[in-house]
């Protein structure tokens, strides 16, 4: 049985820097210290794991200490979760959130939303990341991070999905372009048109071909990106129309740099957008921030 969490803590930032002199470093110790303590280790558990041999940079980690490390980083992560929520009994909620979300959400939805949370909780530190759908599931999954944010979630297994918001999608052109004197638009108007659409990976779409089949709308998709911003720049250029969510282009319109145009009634939609997180027994900071995100505020 292992006695020593410093120990396993020790090994972690071995494994993870590959030298004993940065661990002791980031230990505030001796590299004989580190040597000592990982021996001790490999004693208690009656397992080599690390080889080390002359001429070679680093270390190596064999399967058995491949296997420990995985799971000593849950362990960890555990123990100090553990002592973040004892220590927080009878407390004011404090401590780091980590956010990890897409671009579109985080850069549009999420502000007006973070700012209250901010200033009814002073003391909670949100630390937020932006990446791609994929990416962000796969750091909430192995703990790297708290919260996940991404559009058009499905259930996953190992992850709890909270719902954020449903985000009304629109049509944008130049504003010269001659669907931008409409006050609305069908989908199926669309047929033939330039189209600049999301990466197919990506899941919005995944979703807008879906409701553009539905309506038959056959458009000329002539360049794909995977970031709104890129997309409202060629359409603002005249190189095509795109459909977005609606809150992404506020600012554009606002400076008539974009026109957007509603889609007719029966061909409407939203993306939806949700939070995914990993654990149930959540630290009171990371409960507040998903109470606070899921609310319904429609």
């Amino acid at each position: 049985m292992i006695h020593d969490l410093r120990a396993l803590q020790l090994y972690c930032d071995l494994v993870e820097t590959r030298s004993f002199s940065l661990t002791a470093e980031r230990n505030f110790i001796t590299q004989s210290a580190v040597s000592q303590r990982i021996r001790t280790l490999e004693k208690e558990l009656n397992r080599s794991l690390i080889e080390r041999s002359s001429g070679q940079r680093g270390i190596l980690v064999t399967p058995a200490g491949e296997t420990l490390y995985e799971g000593a980083k849950e362990l960890l992560q555990r123990s100090s979760e553990l002592i973040e929520r004892l220590q927080e009994i009878g407390q004011e909620v404090a401590g780091i959130v980590r956010v990890v979300t897409v671009y579109s959400v985080g850069l549009h939805a999420l502000p007006k939303r973070l700012k209250p949370f901010l200033a009814q909780y002073p003391k909670i530190n949100v630390h937020l990341e932006y990446s791609q759908t994929s990416r962000v599931v796969q750091e909430v999954l192995s703990g790297k991070v708290d919260v996940g944010i991404i559009a058009c979630p499905t259930p996953r297994q190992g992850l709890t999905l909270y719902p954020f918001e449903e985000d009304e999608m629109a049509l944008i052109c130049a504003p010269e372009h001659p669907l931008a004197k409409r006050s609305e638009v069908a989908l199926a108007e669309l047929s033939g048109l330039p189209f600049i659409a999301f990466d197919a990976h990506i899941p919005t779409r995944r979703l807008i071909d879906e409701k553009l089949r539905q309506a038959e709308a056959d458009v000329e998709i002539i360049t794909t990106f995977d970031n709104i911003e890129t997309i409202k720049n060629l359409v603002e250029i005249g190189s095509g129309i795109s459909i977005l969510p609606l809150q992404s282009t506020k600012r554009e319109a606002n400076e008539k740099a974009l026109k957007v145009v509603p889609l007719r009634a029966e061909d409407a939609f939203t993306r939806p957008t949700g939070l995914l997180v990993k654990q149930t027994n959540l630290r009171s900071a990371v409960r507040a921030f998903v109470s606070a995100m899921s609310q319904d505020r429609h």
